[in-house]
C-alpha cells in the first residue's frame, strides 16, 4: 500500500470497529484511572497544579501550602500502589491494540472480552518484547549511541504485530520485525513520525477543548476540576492513542504483502490469532 491507502485503512478499521477499539482502550487504563481518582492524586495533576501556582504567584504561604499539598498527594500509599500496577498490566497496555488490529484486520469477529483474553494468553510474550526494547533503550543512551538506538528500534517497530500475529516467541518476534523493516527503514520511520504527528493533533485538538470546558465551566472546586482533567485527558489519549499500533499494524501486514509476495487471503488466515470465544 502506498502511505495514502496504509492511511486510509487504519482509519477506516479503527471506524469501522471503533466501540471494541475504543472498549479494549478504556478497559486497560481504567485500573490506573480508578486508583487515581480514588487515592486522590488527581489533585496532583499538572494542569490544575500551575493554574494553582499562577493563581497564587504573589502570596508565599499559598504557594508552599500549593507545593506541601502536592506532595502529600504524590506519596499516598494508593498512589504509589499505581507504579507496580502499571508495571503488571504493561503488556495489556502495549499489546491489548495490537492484539485487537491483528484480529480485526484479519476478519476475526471480537469482542472486548476476547481481545483481553487473548493478550493475556501472550502476557509473557508481550512483556519479553517491550523489556527487550527497553534494555536496548536504556543501554544505547547509557553508552550515547542514541543513533543507533532509534535505527534498532524502528528495525523492530513492527515486533509487537509479529508476535501476535504469527504465534512466536519475542527473541523471533524482533527478528523477523527485524527481516521485514530491513530495506523500508525510511519509510518506516516517516510513517511512525506521520502517524505520531497526526495521533498527536487530534489528541491536542481534542484534549484542549475538554479541558478548556473544564476549566471555565464556573461554580467548580479546584478538586472537581482537576478530576475532570484527569478524566478527560485519560480517555482522550487512551482513544485516539488507538490508531498508533493499528497503523503499525497494518505497516506489518503491508511488509509482509512486500517482502514474502503473500496475497491478502492467505496473509489474512496467517495472522488471525484465533476466533473469539463463544
Amino acid at each position: 500500500m502506498p502511505l495514502g491507502e496504509l492511511l486510509d485503512e487504519t482509519f477506516k478499521l479503527y471506524r469501522r470497529h471503533f466501540s471494541v477499539i475504543a472498549g479494549v482502550a478504556l478497559a486497560v487504563i481504567l485500573p490506573g484511572l480508578i486508583i487515581t481518582l480514588v487515592s486522590g492524586s488527581y489533585r496532583a495533576n499538572p494542569f490544575a497544579f500551575f493554574q494553582q501556582i499562577l493563581q497564587n504567584a504573589n502570596d508565599p504561604a499559598a504557594l508552599q501550602a500549593i507545593q506541601n499539598r502536592q506532595q502529600q498527594f504524590t506519596s499516598s500509599p494508593l498512589y504509589l500502589l499505581s507504579f507496580p500496577l502499571a508495571v503488571i498490566l504493561f503488556p495489556f497496555s502495549v499489546g491489548a491494540i495490537y492484539y485487537a488490529a491483528t484480529a480485526l484486520a484479519a476478519g476475526s469477529a471480537e469482542t472486548v472480552g476476547s481481545i483481553l483474553v487473548g493478550t493475556l494468553r501472550r502476557y509473557f510474550g508481550l512483556f519479553g518484547v517491550a523489556l527487550l526494547t527497553i534494555l536496548v533503550l536504556l543501554g544505547g543512551i547509557l553508552i550515547i549511541t542514541i543513533p543507533v538506538v532509534i535505527w534498532v528500534e524502528i528495525r523492530w517497530a513492527v515486533a509487537f504485530p509479529a508476535l501476535l500475529a504469527e504465534r512466536v516467541g519475542p527473541v523471533r518476534a524482533v527478528s523477523r520485525s527485524w527481516s521485514l523493516v530491513k530495506g523500508s527503514w525510511w519509510r518506516t520511520v516517516g510513517i511512525l513520525i506521520l502517524v505520531s504527528i497526526l495521533v498527536s493533533i487530534i489528541q491536542s485538538a481534542i484534549g484542549f477543548l475538554f479541558v478548556g470546558i473544564a476549566a471555565l465551566v464556573p461554580g467548580l472546586s479546584d478538586d472537581v476540576r482537576a478530576a475532570a482533567v484527569t478524566v478527560v485527558s485519560a480517555l482522550v489519549n487512551a482513544i485516539v492513542g488507538a490508531i498508533t499500533p493499528i497503523a503499525i499494524t497494518m505497516l506489518y501486514l503491508d511488509l509482509r504483502v512486500r517482502k514474502e509476495g503473500v496475497d491478502l487471503d492467505q496473509l489474512a488466515r496467517q495472522t488471525s490469532p484465533g476466533t473469539a470465544p463463544a
